[in-house]
């Protein structure tokens, strides 16, 4: 199933009826950035537990023996437990925001020592561990690999879960990337699509994440045997690293490089291909990224494209837009997490209808923006996808945080 809208849907319908679902798939397709983009468009927050970086269970349990006096007054030990740092902030975080469902993310949950596999299956069965428990609004989703060198887990395992094959989708990554993706990469991507995963050969096969015996395509295992060679590989983790070098690069020493000839092995290419090879390996798609960019400092054209802003409606604005006096709507502000006032405000900001009394009265009761929601507010004015009018009730609010605002947002208005 690619990653796009409608797993969107089914995940969150999974999270809704309670149930954990489970990622599978491909190392580096964006299983990570899926369900941070996930939480965030759910209007709270992923915490992600890298399970293939615990030694034992014992890092994920936090179980150690202390000794202790029992009431005779004599020495013994027992057994306690200390839930790992990110499960920990995922609770904390989950009893501040109660009305939030907070994610907390097992990822790679099989591509680990069966020991801590284990450990992670008991948390998603009990939702303990020791004596303590996740708070009833976590959410959790769990992630890992369906082929290569991992722990295979049992039919009462896999009972636990629903279990999602998932495979890259360039639209998604697209999308997750937003303004940041380089345009040159995002005009490959959009013309062809099924370049987001790739071997790095000559004959550059192209995989969608299927069984190789099925359909042809190239299965994990066989893009790390290279045999003696390290070759690099085309996948939405290593085209965003190479996006992000595209986007610091000056385009004048992009042009000295692809006119600077070099061999490599047997092969004739550019400097520029040997340097966009190193983020993708010498793949289709860089053949036809080299070829676009060519093209476009040849005719010094470009430009980037924008594309719509993911700003999430937090559960409780509903309940801010149907407060009838003003009375209502500052009792109503009055129960909120700082967390959801940001994010009212910001889906305030980008609703196309006069909520300046709303976005005052917010204005007033925020302490702070949001750091995720002040990266999304810049996105929205830059790109202009801000309503005008509420942005301008925006700017006249006497409030610390709009004064702290102004100096970036004036130059939109």
């Amino acid at each position: 199933m690619k990653f796009d809208d409608t797993l969107t849907t089914l995940i969150k319908q999974s999270l809704e009826v309670g149930a954990t679902p489970a990622l599978m798939g491909e190392p580096g397709i964006g299983k990570s950035s899926f369900v941070e983009d996930l939480a965030y468009s759910m209007g709270t927050q992923a915490f992600t537990l890298p399970c293939n970086q615990l030694a034992d269970k014992a890092d994920l349990t936090g179980a150690r023996l202390v000794k202790y006096t029992k009431d005779d007054g004599t020495q013994s030990y027992k057994q306690v437990f200390y839930p790992h740092q990110v499960i920990q902030e995922c609770i904390d975080y989950a009893e501040k925001n109660p009305r939030e469902w907070p994610i907390l993310f097992l990822d790679e949950i099989n591509r680990t020592t069966s020991d801590v596999t284990s450990g992670a299956l008991t948390l998603v069965t009990l939702r303990r561990m020791g004596y303590v428990e996740l708070p009833k609004n976590v959410r959790i989703v769990v992630a890992g690999n369906d082929k290569g060198n991992v722990t295979s887990l049992d039919d009462a395992s896999l009972s636990r879960f629903a279990i999602f094959r998932v495979e890259p989708d360039a639209a998604t990554l697209m999308s997750v990337l937003g303004d940041n993706i380089n345009p040159w990469v995002k005009s490959v991507l959009t013309q062809h699509p099924g370049l987001i995963f790739q071997k790095s050969t000559p004959e550059a096969i192209v995989a969608d994440g299927q069984d190789d015996d099925a359909n042809g395509n190239v299965t994990m295992a066989e893009l790390f045997d290279g045999g003696e060679e390290m070759n690099q590989l085309t996948t939405p983790r290593t085209i965003d690293n190479l996006s992000k070098w595209l986007n610091a690069a000056d385009p004048q020493q992009l042009a000295q490089y692809l006119a600077t000839p070099i061999q490599i092995g047997d092969r004739e290419t550019s400097l520029l291909n040997e340097a966009i090879e190193a983020y993708v390996g010498n793949t289709l798609f860089t053949t036809q990224l080299v070829a676009t960019i060519a093209q476009d400092l040849a005719n010094n054209a470009g430009g980037v494209q924008h594309n719509r802003v993911n700003v999430p409606k937090p559960n409780c604005y509903q309940n801010l837009k149907a407060a009838a006096t003003m009375t209502d709507m500052t009792a109503v502000i009055a129960t909120l997490t700082g967390n959801e006032k940001s994010g009212s405000l910001l889906y305030a900001l980008k609703e196309s209808q006069n909520n300046g009394r709303l976005i005052e009265q917010l204005a007033l009761a925020i302490t702070q923006i949001e750091p995720e929601h002040t990266r999304t507010l810049i996105e929205m004015v830059t790109s202009h996808q801000i309503d005008r009018q509420n942005l301008e009730a925006f700017m006249e609010i006497d409030a610390p945080i709009v004064n702290q605002a102004k100096p970036i947002l004036s130059a939109f208005l």
